[in-house]
């Protein structure tokens, strides 16, 4: 009782709403007495600042991109925002496994089956959903879900193979029954509007060495158009092209959120959007630059 007590009372810390993983029939690895029991390889030492890319695999990056619904209107800028992501990873020797209009129990498999993969000789993993979304929830083409349960199907209890590793996750999730941020407007004094090394044994968390990054706030609305796609896509290709190889991914994010916050505003009423990133990233995170095979 006090065991279950204290892991509700972290889950509230987090306040992530993790869910145990086995949502996706994720198999736990117990010892002889029916603990868990967390073993992994070690990938990285203690120290060691930044994260190990250089495997001989860059790794998968599975794209699930929602068009069509049974309850929902199309998604117009589906295509576009798919194009322009599968060509940035394809850049950057991601394996790309695209998967569009799937249902929820069509999500569980394809997520279960990445989580039970040897990653092994792989720098990562990548998992992109382009769909419409819910506060916390999104849309698979038949019902909605909670996207807690897409990250925590790969923590090292579930896939020991990607522990101290990379666990990237970008969420395109287009909400505009939400709220609407109008924007504020920001000017100079005086102007006018019309002027112009150990290598011993340690321990980590389940949760550490994630990154999540979603196209807008909680609560808030995600835009787009047919033609240019989402803001926070387009943005997002737009840096990873640019500056992937060079920057720290938690950096260029960050120039990710300034593309969308300045560069972007609805034509009709001036409303304006944010980007929110959250990490437990222990380590600094770039894709280097080498040749590799991009399959297995």
């Amino acid at each position: 009782m006090a065991e279950e007590k204290s892991k509700k009372l972290a889950d509230e810390v987090r306040g992530l709403s993790l869910t145990d993983g086995n949502c996706f029939g994720i198999p736990r690895k117990c010892d002889a007495k029916g603990n868990r029991e967390i073993v992994a390889r070690m990938v990285t030492r203690r120290d060691d600042p930044e994260y190990k890319m250089s495997h001989k695999y860059r790794g998968s990056a599975l794209i699930f991109s929602h068009e069509s619904f049974d309850k929902l209107e199309p998604r117009s800028e589906a295509n576009v925002d798919y194009e322009n992501l599968k060509k940035v990873l394809d850049q950057l020797d991601f394996e790309v496994k695209p998967y569009k209009d799937l249902s929820y129990e069509e999500v569980r498999k394809k997520i279960a089956k990445a989580a039970g993969k040897d990653h092994t000789d792989h720098d990562c993993i990548l998992v992109a959903i382009l769909t419409q979304g819910e506060s916390d929830m999104v849309w698979a083409k038949d019902k909605c879900y909670k996207v807690d349960d897409i990250w925590s199907a790969f923590t090292p209890d579930k896939c020991p193979t990607l522990a101290g590793k990379p666990k990237i996750f970008f969420v395109q999730a287009t909400q505009a029954k939400l709220l609407r941020d109008p924007g504020f407007r920001l000017q100079h004094k005086g102007e006018t509007q019309t002027d112009g090394d150990s290598a011993s044994n340690y321990k980590i968390p389940l949760y550490a060495d994630f990154l999540v990054a979603f196209s807008s706030i909680p609560e808030y609305c995600s835009w787009s158009d047919s033609e240019r796609g989402s803001w926070f896509i387009k943005s997002l290709c737009e840096e990873l092209s640019k500056s992937a190889k060079s920057l720290d991914l938690l950096m260029l994010l960050t120039f990710v959120a300034q593309r969308v916050a300045v560069d972007f505003e609805t034509y009709d009423e001036g409303h304006k959007q944010i980007t929110c990133t959250m990490s437990t990233l222990t380590r600094i995170l770039r894709f280097a630059d080498q040749k590799r095979r991009t399959s297995k």
